[in-house]
């Protein structure tokens, strides 16, 4: 494969743009920001970035902002997948050779994942992509990043399960179930690893995490470990969480709300995904992971250090 010098990327005004866009930089990678025209945030991104606007929906404009990538990463909000047909004809319209999928969370390759249901979208768009791979086999290629929960990141914001602000701990289920988890610029690493051995990547997942851990792990090193006070654990039957989930998830469907990622049911049902007693979403992926990713429990303690501090 020819080597990858220049990225767009759709979707790079998110959380996950703020931890792509500086490593492709750092990188040595020519970055370009495809924003919807009602895009915000543009003013937030680096000075090298180059901006360019177009519907996801319009070939045409997409085809000119394309032109001349080498790459394309899908950082889009996952309602946005959908729109998978008219970006990939657009990218190979324009020359695109290798395509990032909506991934960088959980692993969607896992056969059983359908019945979460959160990954819908990006179910569709995966099945789009590999019918136009599998048509234009030597023209395009593509690697999902699967790298679990950000879980630096979730706890400043207060969506994980160590809340830093309030001093809890929630326990679903067990406690014993572990998930593969990874540092926020994980994401942005991972990246400019794939794009600088694409072939290496080629299509195919790449799973990447820092640590591999269990709550009742966790409860013990923020305990133990770190002699944290005042914390307390609440511990929450899977049962009674997957029921509170799938009734908010049915009632945002009979409402018609599309922007599934911004409900309270979104991440509940990732939770009870990822704390499935029998791994049966692979939220702990560790036999997967590509070598030199993990750091150990030593690096995971330091790291709670300083973020719980």
């Amino acid at each position: 494969m020819s080597d990858i010098k220049k990225v767009a990327i759709l979707g790079g005004t998110g959380p996950l743009g703020g931890a792509l866009i500086p490593s492709l930089l750092r990188n040595g990678f020519t970055v370009t920001v495809i924003s919807r025209p009602n895009g915000t945030s543009l003013s937030s991104l680096p000075s090298q970035v180059i901006v360019k606007t177009s519907e996801y929906t319009d070939v045409t404009s997409l085809v000119v902002a394309l032109e001349g990538q080498d790459a394309l990463v899908e950082a889009f909000n996952p309602a946005s997948a959908i729109h998978q047909g008219p970006v990939l004809e657009a990218a190979l319209a324009a020359g695109v050779s290798h395509i990032i999928t909506p991934d960088f969370s959980s692993d969607t390759f896992n056969p059983n994942i359908r019945e979460t249901l959160v990954f819908e979208n990006k179910l569709k768009a995966k099945q789009v992509l590999e019918a136009v791979v599998a048509a234009h086999p030597n023209t395009l290629s593509w690697t999902a990043i699967i790298v679990g929960p950000w879980y630096d990141w979730l706890i400043e914001n207060d969506y994980f399960w160590v809340n830093k602000h309030t001093k809890t701990i929630t326990c679903v289920g067990s406690g014993d179930q572990k998930v593969s988890i990874s540092r926020y610029e994980v994401c942005g690493e991972a990246l400019v690893a794939v794009l600088q051995s694409p072939a290496k990547y080629r299509n195919r997942p790449a799973y990447f995490a820092n640590h591999t851990v269990s709550t009742n792990e966790l409860i013990s090193i923020v305990e133990d470990r770190l002699g944290l006070e005042g914390w307390k654990i609440v511990h929450v039957p899977l049962e009674e969480l997957s029921a509170q989930a799938h009734g908010l998830w049915d009632k945002d469907t009979a409402e018609g709300v599309v922007n599934r990622l911004a409900t309270k049911a979104y991440p509940l049902l990732a939770t009870v995904a990822m704390m499935n007693e029998n791994n049966r979403y692979e939220a702990d992926f560790s036999q997967k992971l590509e070598s030199g990713w993990e750091q150990g429990s030593e690096v995971l303690v330091e790291n709670l250090r300083q973020i719980l501090a």
